[in-house]
């Protein structure tokens, strides 16, 4: 599997900030600690993406944790599905969910719904959990409020199988590529699309 949105870096020189320098020249176990919150719930990727630096900028940042996943066997991968929480679903009611995701989904509203929407998003939830065998994943910091968010979660249960694997991908790259913009500096790439999930338009070989 390597189909998936470009990770890229919005550094526009060759000079690396002060966070990135930080990284780069911080002890291995100092340095995971910046790295395992840029990928929900999965340090194994940081601690095999750390000993890749130095990384010249944010966008090297991610194509590298980016590019572990991709490289994982698929069960793996499917693991790292599984631990993301579902939107508005019991770890987020329950508070058992990572200040990252928290932030994410708290700027859709989706820590604190109606009950009429809480409910809709719990049967989408599981529908796609039935189909797909693991959490509808979204780049949220691309959707710019909740209809918008309901219309791709149901275009999205229409997807197959490898189509969905693939805009899974594509998904999880483009938050870390966000989470590594947030922590090292550059602008957020918190451009709303509405159709931010089709694999048509999201998706690209990498080189």
């Amino acid at each position: 599997m390597r189909h998936i949105a470009r990770v890229t870096s919005k550094t526009t020189d060759m000079t690396m900030n002060t966070a990135i320098n930080a990284l780069n020249s911080a002890q291995r176990e100092q340095a995971l600690l910046t790295l395992i919150p840029l990928v929900e719930r999965s340090p194994w990727v940081a601690e095999v993406a750390v000993d890749q630096r130095p990384f010249a900028s944010d966008g090297a940042v991610a194509e590298a944790l980016v590019e572990v996943i991709l490289s994982a066997p698929p069960e793996r991968r499917l693991a790292l599905f599984n631990v993301h929480p579902e939107l508005a679903g019991p770890e987020v009611r329950e508070g058992y969910i990572t200040a990252e995701s928290a932030s994410e989904q708290g700027r859709l509203g989706l820590t604190d719904l109606p009950e009429s929407e809480a409910r809709r998003l719990r049967e989408l939830n599981a529908s796609y959990r039935a189909r797909f065998g693991h959490p509808f994943i979204i780049a949220l910091h691309r959707v710019p409020d909740r209809n918008v968010l309901f219309e791709i979660f149901e275009k999205r249960l229409k997807a197959t199988r490898l189509e969905e694997h693939t805009t899974t991908l594509a998904e999880i790259a483009s938050v870390i590529q966000s989470r590594c913009d947030s922590a090292f500096g550059s602008p957020p790439s918190n451009i709303p699309n509405r159709s931010s999930s089709s694999p048509s338009q999201k998706q690209e070989t990498t080189k």
